[in-house]
């Protein structure tokens, strides 16, 4: 009976398309539909089922299968969900910037859905407020990867702990200091830098604000595919002739400021180099007074929370039977932990230095130099950037 009724519903509809379409008579007769031609088409379909949004595959979908009701929780919904992102804008009529729903188990999620973007009170937004509370307006459609591109943790952050620790000495070891995460692929908080502050920013010192490129890259958009998320690289290829558009760490080659800001003599080099030799420097310094003002060492691996683990063998390394939750470091003084904090950060976004080259070299420079302060045995080189 039931499909029976389901039959004579769609020949109804078939009819009526016939009608609607100018098909009667005989034309009408002879016309075949494929339920299939009565769906709508989806612009960049396609391109989007190529993106990470849509690669359930990915640990940013898959962190929580081995979570007993294997829920992706409230504070990650908002980013790792399209109903945690639709309720954070406030889109399916819930209060704006609050989440109150798990998202459903990833084996049935659907990542980072159309919908997420393209609903009207993500494509009418105005502002995107950052961890540190600042406010940024922004009236261009990228505004929608700043609301989950901005981190998780800011200098407001940091400076939170440290007075509720009372403002410890910057070179003990508070039992309650813990390791404080920007989360991943900041992007947002380093275009703006000093404006949201998403580094840790030392006292006493100015930072770079918002980095303006150039008058045609001025949006993420404008160098990112919005739905791939891939890099445009042929774009930066009219005007920087060292980018070869077939490779797109070419970009690297890339610099505008004669400043030796490594001071390794060579002004030749793209800033992503420079960049590159102050943040080696920072963990030089970071190990440096981990093992002389500490006395625990530790080492690094970006891609293992939370990133910073004892160095029980005392090698360097960072080996792989350290790289443990169990084994995660814990011997945090204040001024550890702030220069950790901007080496995680320059760490987490790895295409900073076209988002913000000038941020990123005096959040190490400073950090260097704290350390160095401290009795970390590594001097600070090279010239701070005053952009």
């Amino acid at each position: 009976m039931k499909s029976a009724l389901r039959t004579t519903v769609l020949a109804a509809i078939v009819a009526g398309l016939g009608v609607l379409g100018g098909l009667t008579g005989a034309n009408a007769q002879d016309k075949v539909y494929n339920p299939a031609d009565l769906m709508p088409v989806i612009p960049a379909l396609e391109a989007w089922r190529s993106s990470p949004h849509a690669d359930l595959s990915k640990e940013a979908f898959r962190h929580w299968d081995e979570e007993e009701d294997k829920l992706i929780p409230e504070v990650c919904s908002k980013c790792h969900s399209t109903t945690g992102y639709l309720e954070y804008l406030g889109a399916d009529g819930s209060e704006p910037g609050v989440v109150t729903k798990q998202e459903i188990d990833p084996e049935h999620a659907s990542g980072v859905t159309c919908m997420a973007c393209h609903n009207k009170v993500a494509q009418t937004m105005t502002s995107v407020t950052f961890p540190s509370g600042d406010e940024a307006e922004v009236f261009t459609s990228d505004i929608r990867c700043m609301t989950c591109h901005g981190g998780r943790a800011s200098t407001v952050q940091v400076n939170e702990k440290m007075e509720e620790l009372g403002n410890p000495d910057p070179d003990s070891t508070p039992e309650d200091l813990g390791f404080i995460n920007i989360h991943y692929r900041p992007a947002a908080a380093t275009r703006f830098g000093g404006e949201v502050r998403g580094g840790y920013e030392y006292d006493g010192q100015e930072y770079a604000g918002y980095y303006f490129h150039d008058r045609d890259s001025q949006t993420c958009n404008d160098c990112h595919s919005p739905h791939t998320l891939e890099v445009k690289v042929a774009a930066c290829t009219e005007c920087h002739d060292e980018v070869d558009p077939a490779n797109a760490e070419s970009m690297r080659l890339v610099r505008s400021s004669k400043t030796d800001y490594d001071a390794n003599g060579d002004m030749s080099e793209g800033i992503h180099a420079e960049i590159a030799v102050l943040h080696d420097q920072l963990f030089e310094a970071i190990m440096g007074y981990a093992n002389s003002v500490v006395g625990k060492p530790v080492v690094f691996r970006g891609t293992n929370y939370p990133y910073f683990f004892y160095d029980t063998n005392e090698n360097g390394e960072a080996d792989d039977d350290e790289i443990a939750f169990p084994n995660r470091y814990l011997s945090w003084t204040p001024r550890l932990l702030k220069a950790a904090y901007n080496y995680n950060f320059v760490s987490k976004d790895p295409g900073g230095y076209t988002h913000n080259p000038y941020y990123q070299l005096q959040l190490t420079y400073d950090a260097i130099a704290d350390l160095a302060e401290g009795g970390s045995g590594v001097e600070v080189m090279g010239e701070r950037p005053d952009e």
